[in-house]
C-alpha cells in the first residue's frame, strides 16, 4: 500500500497556508474599515490606519507572494469607501506598493524580520518606515483622490499629513507586534517573570487611564504625558520588546480614545487636530521605546554570554574550575540534606606531552577535546565534568560512593581503548569521598588530587618493575 503521509503533510500545510491568508484579508478589510471610521475630512482617508502596519508584517514574514491577497483586500476596502472603481483601484495600488517597497528596504537594509533584534537595525526599521510613507504611502494616494475628483488641491497639504502620520505610526507599532510575535519564545516562563509582567501590564493601563483620561487637578498644571516614559523604560529594559510593544499598543489605545472623548494633553480644537498630536506623540514614542527594548535585549543577551564564557572552558566546553567549586558546593550542601555520599574524580590524561611533541598542539588540543567528550557522556546528567586546568579533568559524581566512582572510571577507560582515533589516550585517576576524606570543596579536590598521584606512582613502579623483570629474563637467557 502506498503511503499517503507525505500527500496528507502537504494537503494539510496548504490548508493552514489558506486559512492563513484568508485571514490576512479578512483582518485587513476590517481593521482598515475601523480606521476609516476615525476619518476627519475625507471618508478614504484616516490618521488611524492599522492595515499599513498589518501589510508591512505579512510581507516580512510570508514574502512577497502575498501581494494579491492585500490588494485584493485593499481594493474592496476602497470600494466601500469610495465607490469609484479606478480611484480604489490606484488606492490600493499604492497601498500595495508601498508595504511592498517598505518590506524590500526593511529586508535589504535594517535585517528583514530582525529589524528590531538591535539597536542598529531597530533606527534603520525606523527610517525605512519614514522615508516610505514620505513618499510612497502619502504623495500617489493624495495624488489619485485629487485627479480622481474626490478632493480639492486645497486639501492636499492635510491629506498628505494624514497619510503620512498614519501609516508611519502603524507600521511602527503593528509591524514590530507581528514580527516578535512569530519569533520563537521560551515556553516556560519563571512564576517571577509573570508576576512582574502582570504588574507591569496593570500599572502601563494605569498610567494611560491616569494620562488620557480624568486626572486629578494637580496632575492637570504639568505635563504628564511625561508619566509615560518611566513605565516604557521598565518594561523595554526589564521584560524585553515584545512587551514594550504591547505597552506601546494598550498607551496608543488610551491615548486616541481619551483624547476623541475629550480627555488628556492633547485636545485641540477640532479632533482632527487632536488625533495629529497623538500620533506624533506615539511615533516618537516608539522610535525610542523600540530602540532602547533592542538595546536591552542586546545586553541582556551579551551579558549571559559573558557569564558563560566566565565559567566555561573555551577549548572543551567543559565547566572551568569556577563552575566545577560552584557545583562542588551545591552538591556538599545537597549531599547534607539528604545524606548521601559523593565521589570526587580527579583525572590526568597521560602523556599528553609526548602526544604534543610527536603530533603538533593541535592533535594535542583534539585529544584533550576527545577526553573531555568521553568524560561527558560518561557521567549522568546530575554530575558535572570539568576542566581543571591543561591535562586535568574532575568529575563530580553525585549520590556515588568509591565502588561507583570505580566502575566510572572503568568505563571511561573502556571508551578509550575502543576510541578508533589516533593516538591512543590513557588517563589516571584518583577518588575521593564525600564526607570521608574532606567537607570542603578544596580539601576534596586535594584528597582525589593525592589519590591520583599515589596511583600515578604504583602505575609507574609497576611499570619499572616490569621492564627491570624482562632486563633479567633477557640476561639469563643469555647465560
Amino acid at each position: 500500500m502506498t503511503d499517503r503521509r507525505p500527500w496528507d503533510d502537504l494537503r494539510s500545510r496548504l490548508a493552514r497556508e489558506h486559512v492563513l491568508l484568508a485571514l490576512l484579508g479578512v483582518v485587513y478589510f476590517v481593521s482598515g474599515r475601523a480606521g476609516l471610521s476615525l476619518s476627519y475630512g475625507h471618508p478614504a482617508v484616516s490618521l488611524v490606519w492599522p492595515p499599513a502596519g498589518l501589510a508591512l508584517g505579512a510581507f516580512l514574514l510570508l514574502g512577497y507572494a502575498v501581494w494579491p491577497i492585500v490588494f485584493t483586500a485593499s481594493l474592496a476596502l476602497y470600494v466601500t469607501a469610495l465607490g469609484p472603481i479606478p480611484a480604489a483601484l490606484m488606492m490600493a495600488g499604492s497601498n500595495t506598493c508601498e508595504a511592498v517597497l517598505a518590506a524590500y528596504l526593511v529586508n535589504r537594509y535594517a535585517g528583514g524580520r530582525h529589524a528590531v533584534q538591535n539597536p542598529r537595525n531597530s533606527l534603520r526599521f525606523t527610517g525605512v518606515v519614514l522615508l516610505t510613507t514620505a513618499t510612497v504611502s502619502a504623495t500617489i494616494p493624495t495624488l489619485t483622490l485629487i485627479l480622481s475628483g474626490l478632493a480639492s488641491w486645497s486639501d492636499y497639504g492635510s491629506l498628505w499629513l494624514t497619510m503620512s502620520l498614519g501609516g508611519l505610526v502603524s507600521m511602527l507599532l503593528i509591524a514590530p507586534a507581528i514580527i516578535l510575535c512569530s519569533l520563537s519564545s521560551p515556553r516556560h516562563l519563571k512564576p517571577v517573570v509573570i508576576v512582574e509582567a502582570c504588574v507591569a501590564f496593570v500599572a502601563v493601563l494605569a498610567v494611560g487611564m491616569l494620562v488620557f483620561y480624568r486626572a486629578p487637578v494637580e496632575l492637570r498644571l504639568f505635563p504628564r504625558e511625561l508619566l509615560c516614559l518611566p513605565v516604557l523604560l521598565w518594561v523595554a529594559f526589564r521584560l524585553g520588546r515584545r512587551a514594550a510593544v504591547g505597552a506601546m499598543l494598550v498607551l496608543a489605545t488610551c491615548a486616541i480614545a481619551g483624547t476623541l472623548n475629550g480627555y488628556g494633553p492633547f485636545v485641540r480644537t477640532t479632533p482632527f487636530m487632536s488625533l495629529v498630536i497623538v500620533q506624533v506623540f506615539m511615533a516618537i514614542t516608539a522610535m525610542m521605546t523600540l530602540s532602547l527594548s533592542a538595546l536591552a535585549s542586546e545586553f541582556s543577551i551579551a551579558e549571559a554570554q559573558l557569564r558563560e564564557l566566565v565559567v566555561t572552558d573555551p577549548l572543551t566546553g567543559l565547566p572551568n574550575y569556577r563552575r566545577l567549586l560552584e557545583a562542588l558546593t551545591l552538591e556538599i550542601a545537597r549531599a547534607d540534606r539528604h545524606g548521601t555520599p559523593i565521589a570526587v574524580v580527579f583525572f590526568d590524561m597521560d602523556g599528553l606531552k609526548d602526544i604534543n611533541d610527536a603530533h603538533g598542539h593541535l592533535v594535542g588540543s583534539r585529544a584533550v577535546c576527545r577526553f573531555a567528550e568521553t568524560l561527558k557522556a560518561a557521567c549522568r546528567a546530575t554530575d558535572t565534568a570539568a576542566r581543571y586546568g591543561g591535562d586535568e579533568f574532575v568529575a563530580v559524581l553525585s549520590e556515588t560512593d568509591h565502588e561507583g566512582a570505580r566502575h566510572v572510571i572503568r568505563r571511561i577507560t573502556e571508551r578509550l581503548a575502543e576510541d578508533a582515533d589516533g593516538p591512543a589516550l590513557s588517563v589516571s585517576a584518583g577518588v575521593a569521598v564525600y564526607p570521608g576524606d574532606g567537607g570542603t570543596p578544596t580539601t576534596l579536590l586535594s584528597a582525589a588530587d593525592r589519590a591520583l598521584y599515589v596511583s600515578k606512582a604504583g602505575r609507574v613502579h609497576r611499570r619499572r618493575q616490569n621492564v627491570i623483570g624482562i632486563r633479567e629474563w633477557t640476561s639469563a637467557g643469555s647465560r
